[in-house]
């Protein structure tokens, strides 16, 4: 097998995240036809079960795999550019989209549902400048607390980021790790180009089995300790500009610490990877069928046993990161080449997440007037997603873009 490395880029990498961002454009386009969303501001008259399986599937693992692979880039721009120009870089790259759409493109969405809604009901109505200015006022509250995700499906109500907290969580996360890396190589001295040995495959597993003992631990203690319900949605607010999940914000943690690792520890040179993808897929296998018992016995009964408890938090992490190896490794091995669909789902992927959202958000009112099933309404929203994200991003996007960066030398 050829390793192709551009500048420390592994394809593999970027296909994988390519498939990802894929998966979660698909993912929102399902929020309206089924019912696990619940602060989805519409949902079709006749939820679809197999969409929302196909949703809690895809949310157990594709967000992890995300910081992992932010994780394994994060280092070598660093050292490329240095603290502040990374810092800067950043921030123009994920802070000014973040501020652009939050400000703009979700508060115009959700007056389209506002809107709607309103006029169906013959309720009296506020123009967009007046709901714009009362979402700017509850955004500028700058919350901090536990998020009822029951109450948040208008802006001027409850301000939610939606689809953009992994955006500012994922500045957020750059910024501090670029911060603690530069005051701990100013501490110790360290040449941040020094040649260091590769992590063997025994260092590989034993540093993936310290990391799932290490999320176990603190998923645990999260549930047991800070969620008011132990299978609850536990989403928190630090000033409206970090929003995330409790539970599962130390996964992600430790799925960007282990990205991080598998640079500087070179995991995916000499043919190493994370070993093999069927080994993998049976143990994800297995965990799907032990995380399906749990749930069931969680859902079913008023007071879940504490073993029940216990056996949640030990196999949901294992299984996220039974996920990573298998996606990882299985791409490693067969999905390593620069095609030309590769390279082009590479260079827009960010921008087809930065804009699909206005497709899932708005499209099926649309649909809903039309008398199919909800699965073909579910795949026509999926196409028209992806399709105009992947338009938008290649006639649109990526030549102001051009122009912008042309103007600037």
């Amino acid at each position: 097998m050829r390793t192709i490395n551009n500048s420390n880029r592994l394809i593999f990498l970027d296909n994988v995240r390519s498939l990802i961002i894929i998966l979660v454009l698909i993912f929102h386009s399902g929020a309206s036809y089924g019912s696990a969303v619940e602060f989805w501001p519409f949902h079709d008259n006749n939820p679809n079960g197999i969409i929302d399986f196909f949703m809690f599937l895809c949310d157990v693992f594709f967000m992890a795999i995300m910081f992992f692979i932010a994780g394994y880039f994060v280092l070598p721009d660093l050292q490329k550019r240095g603290l502040w120009k990374f810092i800067r870089n950043k921030l123009k790259r994920l802070g000014m989209p973040w501020i652009i759409i939050t400000v703009t493109i979700l508060p115009l969405i959700d007056y389209i549902h506002y809107l709607t809604n309103h006029i169906e009901q013959s309720l009296p109505t506020e123009n967009f400048i007046e709901y714009w200015l009362s979402c700017m006022k509850k955004i500028g509250e700058f919350y901090i607390g536990w998020m009822d995700m029951s109450t948040y499906y208008y802006m001027p109500d409850n301000f939610y980021q939606r689809y953009m907290w992994f955006i500012s969580l994922l500045l957020l996360f750059f910024i501090v790790f670029a911060l603690l890396y530069t005051l701990k190589s100013y501490i110790i001295k360290q040449n941040h180009h020094e040649s260091k040995t590769a992590d063997s495959e025994k260092d590989i597993f034993k540093t993936l089995f310290i990391s799932s003992i290490l999320m176990i631990v603190l998923f645990g203690v999260i549930r047991f300790r800070f969620y008011s319900e132990f299978m609850g949605n536990g989403w928190f607010s630090l000033g409206n500009i970090i929003q995330f999940q409790s539970g599962k914000i130390v996964i992600y943690c430790c799925f960007f610490g282990l990205g991080v690792r598998a640079f500087s520890g070179k995991w995916f040179t000499d043919n190493k990877g994370l070993g093999k993808s069927r080994a993998w897929a049976i143990i994800c296998f297995c965990l799907f069928g032990l995380n399906m018992i749990v749930l069931k016995n969680l859902g079913s009964s008023q007071e879940p046993v504490l073993m029940a408890k216990i056996a949640f938090c030990t196999f949901y992490p294992l299984w996220t990161l039974s996920f990573l190896g298998f996606f990882v490794s299985w791409a490693y091995r067969h999905w390593n080449r620069p095609t030309m669909v590769n390279k082009s789902m590479a260079k827009n992927s960010y921008n087809m997440y930065l804009v699909h959202y206005v497709v899932p958000f708005t499209f099926p009112l649309i649909l809903s007037q039309l008398f199919i099933p909800t699965s073909i309404k579910f795949i026509i929203v999926s196409i028209v997603t992806l399709f105009f994200s992947y338009g938008f991003s290649i006639f649109v996007m990526r030549p102001v873009s051009k122009v912008m960066k042309k103007r600037q030398h």
